[in-house]
């Protein structure tokens, strides 16, 4: 019955009345005897065939115009508010199974849609509070040497240039922090553009190892660069954005490697795509942490983090400007071997 169309069902409802009413004429007819001829048994059934047809099928008609119809329509307008508020609808059909697999499609993306909608509003929710928490430290920090320079701290020359240096150093990590928010709101907006062009990796690379020299050799970490390439490795992408990523990953393997130890900066071919891998001889990351490493705040050493001037937000950026090229980024790491995260370039 699931998969009957009106005409079947009108023809098999039909055909019942029929059955029956051919039944009881036979019983009438063994009872009556010759009053009842067999002509009359045959044409009394046609005729409640032919009746219980059309009426089961005008029935069913009406039902599905004006029940199904409405179903329809009440779907179609929580799904696009351009909905017409009339519908065609094949009667001649299997509607009852078409708008069974119809709800059904619409219910299943309307648990979908909830779902998301709750992991929105949790991960809006952990997003202020991490917010607030990163922007707290600074402001409270500020407010606390403005405080003291006030109450007569100002006229200290052994303090008051030290805590105006102070104020400065989280104004400026104030300012980090809401540029890299504003980039993250761009990159996931799409509000960004970028400015594909033919990039040179090898020069992209030496150029943000130079430009981190100061810090390498403040830490004692010696920077090197491997490529598996015989000729200039040319790759698409935003320069401005790509150099970006390199510095970042760069940066926090010299930060957070060994002091004294390496950090390797090393090319792959993969067909169409280049993978670069900046790879450092650090103290690891423990597995538990590494699914985390992308997402806004998250830190592994929180302490050491914000001592060295991270906003928590870098890899974020990272992961966005690498899939805003349609790449990949990933890590892996070792404790007491160290970690190496790669990303993915296609080739010019």
């Amino acid at each position: 019955m699931k998969n009957y169309s009106p005409q079947s069902l009108s023809f098999t409802a039909g055909g019942l009345v029929a059955t029956l009413c051919f039944g009881a004429m036979i019983v009438v007819k063994s009872i009556a005897g010759s009053t009842i001829v067999w002509w009359m048994i045959v044409l009394m059934p046609a005729i409640v065939f032919i009746a219980s047809y059309l009426i089961t099928q005008y029935l069913v008609r009406m039902f599905i115009h004006d029940r199904i119809n409405l179903i329809y329509r009440t779907i179609s307008e929580f799904r696009s508010a351009k909905a017409s508020n009339e519908i065609e609808i094949d009667v001649e059909q299997d509607v009852i199974s078409s708008v069974e697999n119809e709800v059904y499609r619409w219910t299943q993306n309307k648990r979908r849609e909830i779902k998301e909608q709750k992991k929105q509003e949790d991960y809006r929710r952990e997003f202020v509070n991490n917010v607030s928490h990163e922007l707290k430290t600074p402001i409270f920090t500020i407010e606390g040497y403005i405080e003291t320079l006030l109450d007569g701290g100002l006229e200290d020359p052994e303090i008051n240039v030290k805590y105006l240096e102070r104020a400065l150093k989280n104004t400026e990590r104030l300012g980090e922090i809401l540029k890299d928010l504003d980039m993250i709101s761009s990159l996931q907006s799409d509000a960004l553009e970028l400015d594909f062009e033919s990039i040179n990796l090898e020069t992209l690379i030496n150029e943000v190892v130079e430009s981190l020299q100061f810090l390498s050799e403040s830490y004692k970490v010696k920077v090197s660069i491997k490529s598996g390439f015989s000729k200039p490795v040319l790759v698409e992408g935003d320069r401005h954005r790509v150099k970006q990523v390199l510095t970042n990953l760069i940066s926090n393997s010299i930060k957070y490697g060994n002091q004294g130890g390496t950090t390797d900066i090393e090319c792959f071919d993969l067909d169409e795509n280049v993978l670069v891998e900046v790879r450092d001889n650090g103290i690891g990351i423990e597995k538990e942490h590494l699914p985390h490493l992308f997402e806004r705040f998250y830190r592994v050493d929180k302490n050491r983090s914000r001592e060295m001037g991270g906003t928590g937000l870098g890899l974020s950026i990272v992961k966005h400007i690498v899939e805003a090229h349609q790449q990949t980024i990933n890590v892996r790491s070792t404790l007491g071997v160290g970690s190496t995260f790669g990303f993915t370039m296609k080739k010019s």
